[in-house]
């Protein structure tokens, strides 16, 4: 394992690896609060909110997984 371990950086795979785990996680998870808060509500102002904080968190989570990767590297 010595000699694969200097040709590759494998705790570098790790970190991408959860990191990108992380990602997907929070992808499908806000894709399941989109779709419910889109079937279950009327259409209004609460509806438009939740919606828009729902894109606002998913931004927020890529941007502090890449600063929290980039810190780690």
């Amino acid at each position: 394992m010595e000699n694969l371990a200097h040709w590759l950086d494998l705790e570098a795979i790790r970190l991408l690896t959860h990191h990108t785990s992380a990602v997907v996680t929070a992808v499908t998870l806000t894709a399941i609060v989109a779709y419910l808060v889109r079937r279950l509500l009327h259409d209004g102002f609460a509806k438009q909110c939740i919606l828009w904080i729902d894109e606002f968190l998913i931004v927020g989570l890529f941007l502090w997984f890449a600063y929290k990767l980039f810190l780690s590297l």
